[in-house]
């Protein structure tokens, strides 16, 4: 970009920003008399006593208030002032498109009578939250024609739960709810919310409809609450006694408490106390309408008691059954109907699924028929998918992916899936005569993969020794991908993979691939390239030809369901390894080829998610270690750790970092080519994520967060080739990286999100004396140790310094 065109924007960026302050200072000129523009609404909230949960509670508040002032962003009311300019054409045209979408909006008249209602649903929601004895009172401030509107809410006392009572007139249902009495919402203790008892009726529903009562529902169970708290008066004649223990309660006990009684009843209808059973269940896996019934055409088959009934054969009857959880002959269970509908969608070869039941008046009271209708989906599905990532001020990446893939391979419910995708990577640097000019090419990369997931267990295993329950899968890949480091080398590497998965709770998961394969080749290497592999032996390792042959496992766990998405947590370890059987048969094949790779591999991610209503909390823990053994000396390149980019640490440039302090001052250029990697990986993300404004109706929403990462790659040996590189407890302050940063995000109806984030390195690894100062080989000023004071005192700081990634979805 020249120059001029630099200062050409510079000069229309500030021009915008003048115009919308200064439309700001004015937003109240076409106000009538006695109007004014509500400017803001403020919660101010108080209680005598510790208030849990007091930023979500303050949120709810705010959301409902019945009238909110106009749209902002960074306190500018952008929309009102785009209104205003157009002030007469929208008053006239209220069905204008950017009135329609919302892109620019009419000034908010303050409204007493909004203030009302607002206390009112404020009141409610305290009430609901177990705050019984709440007030909230408002004042309101004008000035300049401008209405501040302040609510002050207190929520006096909420109630703690002190004793469950059950009152159950069926001794069937009440042995079945003091079985699962370990599971409820209702513990003593805990404050008391109308949620809870909501939360309560529903597991109680779930619990019942589990054991066959098909028909129970809200109706049959109701709560009562005594809020008398009984161990103040525990003597019926001694009011000195009694008065004491009143006392003592107050002075000892924050916060009162209640007892809920549980009360369940057959209510008007007598079935709601039947046990259901499932006396015939059938399968319709291409239904057109309620003509299949009678249609004596149609294929028609059976397994045991379940009946399938196709217009064509679109896919075998055995696939269908492994994925059925409702049975004959067994009583009803909501579960197992969940985990119908769940499982059948896993398949992906059916666009809808739907399960009704009707009444078996044949065999008298209690029995239900199960019709499973089935809408299957397209066979062949095409999907493209252009991916912008891994780009900075110095860095650029994308890719293009295309891939084909068919639902119902063989007729199986196999997921057969053909990609292709190419990418490139360029980098920028200060040498060129324009701003085009800097780019060069990086990196080309070009890959084939062919894979199919079949929906259970193949050989070694048998079905019926496997749980339908535990989702059983299995994953056959192949193949081959090209990268080309354009001047230096081209690594071709090959692959296949034989892979496990299954369920074995609904928070845990496994993933066992007892075997798989790369074969890494170095087709094309560069007279540099040869050069620098001879005056660095780790590199030399690094980058040799290799067979790597191995088996891994990994445990993933995940409560995200189970929490429905509130404050959960997320976790994935694996174990890897590789050489170990062949070095096996090396020992009974002397002649067998050695240039295979030996390492052990370690790695974790643990997430934690907090969200809120408007924001959210998001921390990673993530790292690996490597070992190589045996025939290696170092762990193949494409198995190594590396850092940097749009996904890890976002104030450095992809693969730029580490290892350790290790830093290049040598003015070689194609020392520094080479990707920074290591055997050993630890990192630390943290993010406040949080909405900024919502545009056209919602369709897009305007994102941000503010982020800190810290990190570094390591040498689990040392080596001359990089000094200071290896892993010690001792220095891992002096090697950690940090970087803070913000970042925009663009999402896009929930489905697409666009992400670009600058990041500040604040703290660098490298080491040099305190006197001395260098550049790297790209120009960039290396300094030592923390940085904070050093951001502006020397000329392109910018330049220096900020790191913008753009890339697509969040970086965890």
């Amino acid at each position: 970009m020249s120059h001029r065109r630099i200062v050409f924007s510079v000069q229309a960026l500030s021009l915008l920003i003048v115009l919308l302050v200064s439309g700001s200072c004015n937003i109240t000129r076409h106000l009538k008399e006695g109007e004014y523009l509500l400017k803001s609404n403020d919660v101010k909230l108080h209680s005598k006593q510790n208030i849990t949960r007091k930023g979500e509670i303050r949120d709810n508040l705010e959301a409902l208030i019945v009238q909110k002032p106009n749209t902002k962003f960074l306190g500018i009311p952008y929309k009102l002032i785009f209104y205003n300019w157009r002030y007469n054409k929208f008053q006239h045209d209220s069905g204008h498109y950017q009135v329609r979408t919302k892109t620019v909006e009419a000034p908010v008249i303050y409204d007493s009578a909004s203030k009302r209602r607002s206390a009112l649903n404020m009141r409610s929601y305290l009430f609901n939250q177990g705050y019984f004895y709440s007030k909230v009172t408002d004042t309101t401030k004008f000035k300049d024609k401008k209405a501040y509107v302040t609510y002050f809410v207190n929520t006096g006392s909420n109630y703690l739960i002190n004793n469950r009572i059950y009152d159950i007139d069926d001794s069937t249902i009440n042995s079945f709810v003091l079985l699962n009495e370990g599971a409820t919402v209702l513990k003593p203790g805990i404050e008391f919310t109308y949620t809870l008892l909501e939360e309560e009726r529903t597991r109680l529903i779930t619990v019942l409809r589990n054991q066959g009562y098909y028909k129970i529902s809200n109706n049959n169970i109701s709560f009562e609450l005594d809020t008398a708290n009984k161990r103040m008066l525990r003597s019926d004649e001694n009011l000195i006694e009694d008065a004491i223990n009143v006392l003592a309660f107050q002075k000892n006990e924050r916060k009162p408490t209640l007892d809920i009684k549980i009360i369940i009843r057959a209510d008007e209808d007598p079935s709601s106390y039947y046990r259901y059973g499932i006396s015939r269940v059938r399968v319709f896996p291409d239904y057109k309408g309620g003509s299949d019934f009678r249609d004596t055409t149609m294929i028609q088959r059976a397994i045991g008691k379940v009946t399938f009934k196709y217009h064509d054969y679109y896919i075998r009857e055995n696939i269908i059954y492994r994925h059925l959880f409702l049975e004959p002959d067994r009583y009803y269970s909501q579960k197992e109907y969940d985990q119908t509908v769940n499982k059948l969608n896993e398949l992906g070869s059916f666009q809808s699924i739907r399960i009704s039941f009707s009444e078996d008046t044949t065999r008298g009271p209690g029995w239900l028929n199960a019709n499973v209708f089935l809408t299957p989906a397209q066979k062949f599905d095409f999907n493209t998918n252009l991916e912008v990532s891994n780009g900075s001020i110095y860095q650029l990446g994308n890719a293009l992916s295309v891939s084909l893939r068919n639902r119902n391979f063989g007729r199986g419910g196999n997921m057969l899936t053909l990609t292709a995708a190419g990418g490139i990577e360029m980098t920028h640097d200060t040498i060129g005569k324009n701003f085009i000019d800097r780019f060069h090419m990086l990196t080309r990369t070009l890959s084939v993969n062919a894979g199919i997931d079949f929906p259970k267990f193949l050989l070694p295993f048998r079905s019926h020794t496997i749980s339908k329950k535990n989702i059983p899968r299995t994953e056959i890949n192949l193949g081959t991908a090209i990268q080309e480091r354009v001047k230096y080398f081209t690594v071709l590497n090959s692959s296949a993979n034989f892979r496990y998965k299954w369920r074995e709770t609904s928070t845990k998961n496994w993933e066992l691939t007892p075997i798989f394969a790369n074969v890494i080749r170095l087709p094309v290497v560069t007279d540099s390239f040869n050069n620098l592999l001879r005056t660095n032996s780790w590199l030399r390792n690094a980058y040799t030809e290799t067979f790597i042959e191995g088996e891994n496992v990994a445990f993933i766990f995940t409560d995200r369901e189970k929490r429905l998405g509130k404050n959960y947590f997320y976790a994935r370890l694996g174990l890897e390894e590789a050489g170990g059987i062949l070095r096996g048969l090396n020992t009974f094949i002397p002649k067998l080829d050695s240039s295979y790779s030996q390492y052990l591999k370690f790695d974790f991610d643990a997430q934690h998610f907090v969200p809120r209503r408007h924001s959210a909390w998001a921390f990673r823990f993530i790292g690996g270690i490597g070992l190589p053994y045996g025939n290696s000396i170092t762990l193949p390149y494409l198995k190594q750790y590396y850092v940097g980019g749009g996904y890890s640490m976002r104030g450095f440039r992809i693969r730029t970092l580490g290892p350790g302090s290790y830093v290049d001052v040598t003015p070689d250029e194609g020392t520094n080519v080479v990707d920074r990697t290591g055997d050993i990986r630890l990192e630390l993300n943290g993010e406040y994520r949080f909405d900024v404004v919502r545009l056209f109706g919602g369709a897009m929403n305007l994102k941000s967060a503010l982020f800190a990462d810290a990190g570094n790659i390591w040498l689990a040996d040392s080596t001359r080739d990089y000094p200071d590189g290896e892993f010690q407890f001792k220095n891992l302050g002096r090697d950690i990286a940090i970087n803070v940063g913000t970042g925009a995000r663009i999402d896009v109806a929930g489905f697409f999100l666009v992400r670009a984030d600058v990041g500040i390195p604040i703290k660098r690894p490298f080491y040099l004396p305190d006197d001395e100062i260098a550049r790297d080989v790209n120009g960039t000023l290396i300094r030592r140790g923390w940085a904070l004071d050093e951001f502006f005192g020397y000329k392109d700081w910018a330049k220096q310094n900020l790191v913008l990634t753009v890339s697509i979805g969040y970086p965890f």
